[in-house]
């Protein structure tokens, strides 16, 4: 218990001291302007905006102190560059004597933001919404890269309550529940290993806009947050090339333009490493995601020469391809596509010749062709075409001697396509209104197809088109913020049409306080739920549905408010939100319901979420230590399984972290120590036993109760180095080296328990109980170059 103390201590002793450093000496010989800003950002409490364009190839020399107001006037008077000043911390950087912006500055947003967690997390003022320069973003601890999902559990009101990059909780929703977006392309499998890394490739990654409340009404068709992804942009002005390897993965990706200024395309790859050799991360990983599953009782049986292992082969990859293309000055397209992959394929034999396989395959396709037109300084037009393709099979076959074979096919299937219409119109300087429509067509199949002739094949298909209007109005001065916004979606095999007003407002009492409220209604046709019956292998038992007319499975709504304040004075910030969130149609299918006495007793209910999140940052020049904290409840209340609320299945009243993070010169280190309250489960009271209509003897477990116990906290402390470095002679070959761990003391935390019934000696029932355990202390190793 005493290291617990003292890791604490020490972590909070960082958060609130840290010596000021003392002016430093720098010399720069015809330096890139890009990077004396991102030292400037490492040292002192600034944020720049702006485009790379306007940058590219502008070098400046200065030898002397590394002071803000000098070395400013210094690039601006050898780059020709304008400092615009928004306010104390965030900087618009634009050309001199240039009054009005290329289409391709104009076609890169500018956010009004500021810095939030450490570099690269920055807050949009105009609505709450949390955005990843990956770019710029700074070592996180226990991560050897800056994966796009891992990197967002840093946020209050978002946590994974699995240890999985995937399985994100936002403020009291479940996975299913949230929008997640690759350059407009729904993404409906996100991970790679079971989840526990993200599939999207964080070199490649420009920028990521996260919404925990206050969304905006372009975004439909799920009730909690929105994760939006965009790819990198500059693939216009220079080419790039990187490559590295950690030890799960290898990648490559190609940046280059085509015609220069006109025409781009960027190129990446990525594999697992798994197939190849058994790395200490990925046996810790392996360990984790296995258990329970029938590979984890394949390998215990074959440790006791009882069966023997044909096959055990198991890897990822994931694609991206990217063309951006400048028609004119006004006019610009883009064409993205990814492909998304994951592998198992599993053989054993056992002592009787009785053999199995299982092969599961789990991918995500899809492009998005988008245009974004420029028709005047007051008017623009944008629209965009997606499509994704989910495809999750699962293959059982099993040989027996004197036996007829048995096994099946499962297959579940998406197909996603959509259309969006949009058009802004900037009214004056302060307002603006953005006006769109929305059609969607949701095709979902799950498919059964036995191989024993006497079993009946089960087909269910269904289909949900979603016409979708909205508007929303964008009013923005100095003291005040003001997003009201409106959304109508018609589900036509519902054939009912769904209001969704939303609103952001917030207003700046003084230059360091700030107070923000925001409201919305969202509804949801497509879900996820749980389905063990044909799934011997123990992995991959979500399967997607769309809901249906009968209201078997209903459609989701959700309503939420949300109100709080921001305090952003001298390297202190500290953001406090406090949110009410009532959902409607969740189904005891959900993910989380364990209790067998449920599993033939489908019912929908609902949820009541209350929650408070809050951070505290502060930033001394290269030292930045944060604070964050949740404090939630989330109540079910499904009347057909237990009168009376229960605590939701991923519940958990807090959850802390504190980390910290210090730069000096090309070194990066940072630690961070997580402790939660533990989940709760459901534990059986007893046996039931019966005849069924066989009149054979059945046993089940009964439970008096829904989740009346929790288990133990979770705790765990993770750190990372980076060590940056060039190579070649002119020094512009780039390189990385770097290590992390997590759950550096190694502690046992429960994930799940888990219970089940075996006969014991005397044939007799009993309750087995089987807890899940989460990551051991897991190592890893990065390598990267760039040029």
């Amino acid at each position: 218990m005493n290291k617990y103390i003292t890791i604490v201590f020490l972590l909070f002793c960082s958060f609130f001291c840290s010596a000021q450093e003392k002016n430093q000496n720098v010399s720069y010989t015809n330096h890139p302007v890009k990077d004396i800003i991102q030292d400037i950002e490492d040292v002192f409490p600034v944020r720049f905006s702006f485009n790379n364009s306007i940058i590219e190839n502008k070098v400046v020399s200065y030898s002397g102190t590394l002071n803000l107001d000098v070395l400013l006037d210094i690039i601006s008077a050898q780059a020709n560059l304008n400092f615009e000043f928004l306010d104390n911390e965030n900087v618009i950087i634009k050309p001199i004597n240039e009054d009005k912006l290329s289409a391709t500055q104009k076609l890169d947003e500018v956010l009004l933001v500021s810095e939030y967690l450490t570099s690269g997390f920055n807050q949009n003022k105009k609505d709450g919404s949390i955005s990843l320069s990956l770019k710029k973003i700074g070592v996180l601890p226990g991560l050897i890269e800056a994966d796009v999902l891992q990197s967002l559990q840093l946020i209050p009101g978002i946590s994974s309550p699995t240890e999985s990059a995937t399985n994100l909780h936002i403020r009291g929703g479940t996975p299913d529940q949230n929008l997640v977006l690759w350059d407009g392309i729904k993404m409906y499998h996100q991970g790679h290993l079971f989840g526990m890394i993200s599939a999207f490739n964080p070199y490649i990654t420009e920028r990521v806009d996260v919404y925990r409340s206050g969304v905006s009404a372009k975004y439909g068709d799920r009730i909690s947050g929105v994760i939006d992804m965009q790819s990198s942009n500059d693939i216009l002005y220079k080419k790039s090339i990187g490559f590295g390897s950690n030890l799960l993965t290898a990648d490559i990706f190609v940046k280059t333009p085509i015609i220069k200024d006109k025409l781009g395309i960027l190129i990446s790859g990525r594999r697992a490493l798994t197939d190849v050799f058994d790395s200490p991360t990925f046996s810790q990983i392996g360990d984790k995601v296995f258990q329970n599953t029938k590979i984890e009782e394949s390998n215990n049986l074959q440790e006791e020469e009882e069966l023997t292992i044909l096959k055990d082969k198991f890897y990822f990859t994931d694609f991206n391809l990217k063309v951006l293309w400048q028609v004119s000055n006004n006019h610009q397209i883009t064409f993205s596509g990814l492909l998304v992959d994951n592998t198992l394929d599993y053989a054993n034999i056992d002592e009787f010749d009785q053999s199995s396989s299982d092969k599961l395959d789990l991918s995500n396709s899809g492009f998005s062709l988008s245009s974004a037109h420029y028709l005047n300084k007051k008017w623009s037009l944008s629209s965009s075409f997606h499509y994704s393709n989910y495809e999750s099979q699962y293959i059982l076959n099993e040989i027996q001697l004197e036996e007829e074979d048995n096994g099946f096919n499962r297959l579940n299937t998406v197909k996603d396509i959509g259309f969006t219409l949009q058009s802004s119109h900037s009214i004056n300087s302060n307002s603006s209104i953005n006006l769109g429509l929305d059609y969607t067509d949701s095709d979902v199949a799950f498919n059964i197809n036995f191989l024993e002739e006497d079993e009946q094949d089960e087909i269910q298909q269904s289909r949900i088109q979603a016409f979708s209007a909205f508007a929303e109005y964008d009013y923005s001065k100095t003291k005040f913020t003001l997003k009201p916004s409106l959304r109508f979606v018609t589900f036509s095999k519902i054939n009912k049409t769904y209001l969704e007003p939303r609103f952001y407002a917030g207003y700046k009492l003084s230059e360091a306080f700030t107070i923000k409220s925001s409201g919305e209604i969202k509804n949801q046709s497509v879900s996820q739920l749980v389905s063990i019956e044909f799934n011997d292998l123990g992995l991959d038992d979500n399967i997607w549905t769309l809901a249906d007319e009968d209201e078997d499975i209903p459609v989701l709504n959700s309503k939420q408010i949300t109100t709080g304040f921001l305090i952003n004075h001298n390297g202190w910030k500290i953001d406090v939100e406090g949110y009410y969130k009532y959902n409607k149609g969740i189904t005891s299918f959900t993910r989380g319901f364990n209790s067998s006495s449920i599993e033939d007793n489908y019912t929908s209910g609902t949820s009541d979420v209350y929650g408070i999140d809050i951070l505290i940052k502060k930033r001394i020049k290269r030292f930045r230590t944060w604070l964050s904290y949740s404090l939630s409840k989330t109540d079910f209340n499904f009347s057909d399984i237990q009168s009376s609320k229960f605590s939701g299945n991923f519940d958990q009243t807090h959850v802390l972290s504190v980390s910290g993070s210090y730069k000096f010169k090309q070194l990066q280190v940072s630690l961070g120590w997580n402790i939660a309250t533990g989940k709760p489960f459901s534990s059986p009271s007893g046996i039931d036993t019966f005849q069924n209509e066989s009149n054979e003897t059945e046993n089940v477990l009964v439970y008096q109760q829904q989740n009346d116990n929790r288990l133990n906290t979770y705790h765990r402390l993770d750190a990372s180095l980076l060590y940056d470095f060039k190579l070649g002679a002119t020094n512009k070959v780039k390189a990385r080296i770097g290590c992390s761990v997590l759950n550096i003391y190694n502690q046992k935390n429960e994930l799940d328990k888990l219970f089940n019934l075996e006969q014991d000696e005397n044939e007799q029932p009993e309750i087995v109980q089987q807890t899940l355990l989460g990551l051991g202390i897991t190592p890893n190793l990065v390598f990267r170059i760039s040029f």
